[in-house]
């Protein structure tokens, strides 16, 4: 026998909340990344007034810059979101 069984409406509700704020956190990833890509990339980020270094530029590039909308796992993302709206009913 399950113990500790949630309220199913509130469960789904909670589930909801986080595919939501997950869409909401890759949609700011995406945004950043076109930031960082338009600005010129390591290069924008190795200058005056971040003046990183060049290893932890390219790391954030690596990392925050390959995210593009129709970079595979993004894609991949997306599509697992689609599949996910009855759980957040488009909001």
């Amino acid at each position: 026998m399950a113990i500790n069984v949630p309220n199913p409406g509130t469960y789904q509700q909670q589930l909801g909340q986080h595919v939501t704020a997950f869409r909401d956190a890759l949609q700011q990833l995406l945004n950043d990344a076109a930031y960082l890509n338009s600005m010129g990339g390591a290069a924008f980020l190795t200058a005056a007034p971040f003046s990183l270094s060049q290893t932890d530029a390219d790391k954030i590039m690596q990392t925050v810059g390959a995210v593009t909308p129709n970079a595979a796992v993004v894609t991949q993302l997306n599509n697992w979101l689609t599949s996910s709206q009855p759980l957040w009913g488009g909001q």
